[in-house]
């Protein structure tokens, strides 16, 4: 069965020096003035080339998405908090038998290793409630409807459309993407704020119709 909700699950001793030592490369990162995101995404791809694609395909949807939401100045926060969900995984040792805990610990350390980076502080809040439910029965705090920060509900739902999807990108065939969405539409309310599953049907309508022009 799943974990209950609680704030002490304990991140394993791996993941503790496993941000440790992405802390000392961000820091010399900004030191050199790389992007810490560039940075982030380019060890993500080195670790798992699939992860760091899925993590650029639902950052573009979350910009697109947040746009017509009309909230231009959630955008940018809006991308980076899809682009960084996964980061925590960098912190953990390779998954090696089913683990209950492994969302909440990736969650836990992607928001302690932002937490660390003055640059996308900002962001720590939201990519630690990417796996919150709108109905309230997710986790790590349990948040329900707008209590879930805007860029985590905007994430959820592209990531969500993401797997249901296969990946799916303008160029491939519209029927998988009308699959994903419907899928979306059945759990609208549950695991997904419904009134970006409405603006979000619309993303798509405008995306498929700009690929067969």
């Amino acid at each position: 069965s799943p974990p209950s909700r609680t704030a002490g699950v304990p991140v394993p001793v791996e993941s503790q020096d496993g941000l440790g030592h992405l802390s000392g490369l961000l820091a010399d990162a900004e030191t050199a003035g790389v992007a810490p995101t560039s940075l982030l995404l380019s060890v993500l791809a080195r670790r798992d080339r699939a992860v760091a694609a899925r993590a650029r395909r639902t950052a573009e949807w979350a910009r697109l998405l947040c746009e017509s939401c009309d909230r231009d100045d959630l955008t940018q926060d809006a991308h980076d908090v899809a682009l960084l969900a996964d980061i925590g995984q960098l912190a953990l040792p390779p998954l090696r038998h089913d683990n209950p805990w492994r969302e909440w610990q990736c969650r836990r350390a992607a928001h302690d290793l932002l937490q660390a980076v003055p640059s996308l502080s900002h962001l720590a809040s939201g990519v630690l409630s990417v796996s919150e439910r709108f109905d309230g029965d997710g986790l790590p705090l349990g948040l329900h409807g707008d209590e879930i920060p805007l860029t985590a509900r905007i994430a959820r739902l592209v990531r969500d459309f993401d797997l249901a999807s296969h990946g799916w990108w303008p160029g491939q065939p519209a029927a998988i993407s009308a699959r994903a969405c419907m899928e979306l539409v059945s759990v609208a309310g549950q695991t997904v704020d419904p009134a970006l599953v409405h603006i979000w049907l619309r993303v798509l309508d405008r995306e498929v119709a700009a690929d067969v022009a």
